[in-house]
């Protein structure tokens, strides 16, 4: 026979299991932090904030470290003000001027930024040093070339096969007996 102590012991014991399951599914969550919150760079190259100014996927793109390389990235300038952004990589300089309150993507033609050289091979970091209105900081930006395809039309000098062939698999590189 079953009585009423029964039928609650047994609703008892059904809800502190719920609650166990409930919290061991969510108690990751409760001491770990969100990989959805975190920022990060969602392409090849990085973001930093300089003085007033954001910089957004800055990247360097060139053949080698001594050809001319392409500055790749966008400056938001949120102030009120414009900013002058110089940026020095391998003894070069180059000025940028940002207007107030808008964003300055040197993807575009009207932006192109071309240094002398990186200074480092592609799939290295060069060190650039970013001035914003005076003040100064060193950021390690990614140098890139055309071994992906979305960066060959920004490679000074234009893309040839022969910058990645050697990254290319032939039928005498494959392992495996064909699998």
């Amino acid at each position: 026979m079953i009585t009423a102590q029964k039928t609650r012991g047994r609703r008892v014991l059904a809800t502190a299991a719920l609650a166990v399951a409930t919290l061991s599914a969510a108690g990751c969550g409760a001491i770990n932090d969100q990989a959805t919150t975190d920022e990060y760079a969602p392409s090849d190259g990085v973001m930093f904030t300089a003085g007033d100014l954001e910089v957004r996927n800055l990247m360097l793109v060139t053949n080698s470290a001594d050809e001319e390389a392409r500055v790749l990235g966008s400056l938001v300038n949120d102030s009120a003000d414009a900013a002058r952004v110089n940026l020095q990589v391998d003894g070069s300089s180059v000025s940028i001027e940002v207007p107030a309150e808008s964003v300055t993507k040197l993807e575009d033609d009207a932006n192109k930024t071309v240094v002398p050289s990186a200074g480092e091979e592609p799939g290295a970091l060069a060190t650039v040093n970013v001035t914003v209105n005076g003040t100064a900081q060193e950021e390690p930006v990614p140098v890139v070339n055309g071994a992906l395809s979305e960066y060959r039309q920004y490679l000074p000098g234009g893309y040839s096969e022969d910058t990645v062939e050697h990254l290319e698999h032939s039928e005498e590189d494959s392992h495996g007996g064909g699998h």
